[in-house]
């Protein structure tokens, strides 16, 4: 982001929207107590007068976001779709492959499929001869 974010405690006439949205298309909400200025200058320094002094602060850029919420996974773990889904062993032994072998690998033959309680329970059992 090329932007300079400052996040003052300051009333500024630039501070009219309540969203920011960069060019890479995040969207950073402005809370009803914050005021933001933004810049394209790589060097943004705040004016400080004191009694006896003056001092100029730099303001360093933030890249703050609104992070979107994490979508839950559809297939719970366990359930027959992400049985199906789930590929053991893609990336080494883990916790996901654990967990594909108690709940989807009841027979112990290394595949998900007949002879499976999941399976046998879905509406793809239909593909399992009987005999």
């Amino acid at each position: 982001m090329k932007y300079i974010l400052v996040l003052a405690s300051l009333v500024s006439s630039f501070a009219m929207a309540h969203t920011i949205t960069y060019d890479n298309g995040d969207v950073y909400t402005v809370a009803d107590d914050e005021y933001v200025f933004v810049s394209k200058q790589p060097n943004l320094w705040s004016y400080h007068p004191y009694s006896k002094s003056v001092q100029f602060k730099k303001q360093w850029p933030t890249e703050k976001v609104d992070r979107p919420e994490p979508t839950p996974n559809p297939n719970q773990i366990g359930s027959h779709e992400w049985c199906k889904a789930h590929v053991p062993f893609e990336f080494g032994y883990s916790f996901s492959d654990q967990a594909w072998q108690r709940a989807c690998d009841k027979n112990g033959d290394g595949e998900y499929g007949c002879g499976d309680e999941t399976f046998d329970a879905s509406e793809d059992a239909a593909s399992c001869s009987a005999g």
